[in-house]
């Protein structure tokens, strides 16, 4: 190996203990917690030093955002991989993602509330776009082998999906679903089952 390589391998090395530290920061305190300091601390760094990575606490957040959203890509692509049919796919893919926002909280609130990162826009993370289309692809191919709608519809399917499934995660967040996670589970199971129904009954265009 090259001194450059080397070096290239160094600085990768520290860049993702740096974000780690602040993922670690936020899950034992809050994200209001995690400064410039506060990391350098947990890396036993200086606050220069981090600065030579990160021009600013903003940009590790979205770093660590970016890193979410590969993370719950993983995890979605694993079951859409592994599923039989469409349906197994969409359904799988939900218990996936309420799975990921179950384990990993306070990444989760990060991954949806950093502020100034655009989506549905051409600005929007690669990663975070990866998330989408990996809810699309299975619910376009549910509803081509249907035929009950059309495959442009895909795209807004989706963005329903995804929202149903935040908002239960979100609610469940709060402390504002009676029963809390273990009937929360249940209701996602229920929310997958008849999103499938919705995405495989014809619509009433279809239908004249």
């Amino acid at each position: 190996m090259g001194i450059k390589e080397r070096r290239d391998r160094e600085r990768t090395a520290v860049r993702e203990r740096i974000i780690e530290a602040a993922e670690q920061i936020a899950a034992n305190k809050d994200w209001d917690a995690v400064t410039i300091r506060a990391v350098a601390a947990a890396v036993e760094y200086s606050p220069a030093l981090i600065y030579e990575y990160f021009k600013n606490k903003d940009e590790i957040l979205l770093a660590l955002m970016r890193q979410g959203f590969g993370r719950l890509h993983e995890a979605l692509m694993k079951v859409a991989d592994a599923a039989q049919t469409p349906a197994t796919a969409v359904e799988g893919l939900g218990l996936a993602y309420w799975a990921f926002a179950l384990e990993s909280p306070t990444l989760y609130q990060l991954m949806h509330g950093l502020r100034g990162v655009p989506f549905g826009t051409n600005q929007t993370p690669p990663e975070a776009h990866a998330c989408f289309e990996d809810l699309r692809v299975p619910i376009e191919r549910l509803m081509a082998a249907a035929g009950t709608h059309e495959s442009r519809d895909s795209e807004e399917q989706a963005d329903l999906y995804w929202a149903f499934l935040h908002g239960l995660v979100s609610l469940c967040m709060n402390q504002r679903i009676k029963g809390g996670p273990k009937r929360a589970s249940t209701l996602v199971h229920r929310l997958a089952r008849d999103f499938i129904q919705s995405c495989t009954t014809p619509t009433v265009a279809s239908k004249t």
